[in-house]
């Protein structure tokens, strides 16, 4: 399932940006034991590639949450404070105990909402002295860079690769990718995100 995340145009106060860009494609996974796990692939270049198993059924748990909330809304992520949201048209509402404290238990409107990511991260986007200085939580290439080689606090083991192809494995909930796969992250990377995951 594909997993959006707060873009960055959208927090530099852009009317026309969607509030949320494809981050990673996710796959639910669940031991012989029963614990849930997420898995992250995105796509590099020239192949497909896991890059991080995280710990929990958050992105397919709040998937059928903002579904039921807001039928037909895109349900994303602002990783700096670990909410999940969902949108459509000019409402966004809370998903998680974050998200409630960070917009309200009755969500907020679009424009407000802007209004309050832009002042909280509008300083902090590509480019500015804050990302130039390499602050902590400051902004990684992509995805795949940030996972690659590296399982974060979060994993619960190494990734592995996922299968080669040209067209690679098809956008569903047991395959993963992000195009580009852009981290994103205004102030943190993949990385960063799998230290914030908490149930």
């Amino acid at each position: 399932m594909p997993v959006y995340t707060l873009s960055p145009a959208f927090v530099a106060g852009g009317h026309d940006a969607a509030i949320a860009q494809l981050d990673f494609l996710a796959s639910a996974a669940v031991s012989a034991d029963g614990q849930k796990a997420s898995v992250w692939t995105v796509r590099t270049k020239d192949a497909w590639k896991v890059v991080n198993i995280a710990t929990g059924d958050d992105e397919t748990r709040y998937a059928a949450e903002g579904a039921h909330r807001l039928t037909g809304g895109t349900v994303f992520r602002e990783p700096q404070i670990n909410a999940w949201y969902v949108q459509r048209g000019d409402r966004v509402l809370p998903l998680d105990e974050d998200a409630v404290r960070a917009i309200g238990d009755k969500g907020t409107t679009v424009d407000a909402y802007r209004d309050r990511v832009r002042k909280a991260y509008g300083d902090k986007l590509p480019g500015s002295a804050y990302a130039k200085k390499g602050m902590a939580g400051g902004f990684g290439e992509n995805a795949a860079a940030a996972g690659s080689g590296a399982a974060g606090s979060g994993a619960d083991r190494p990734a592995t690769a996922a299968p080669e192809g040209d067209g690679g494995p098809p956008v569903t909930a047991t395959a993963a990718t992000a195009a580009g796969a852009a981290a994103l992250g205004l102030g943190l990377s993949v990385v960063a995100a799998r230290r914030l995951r908490r149930r």
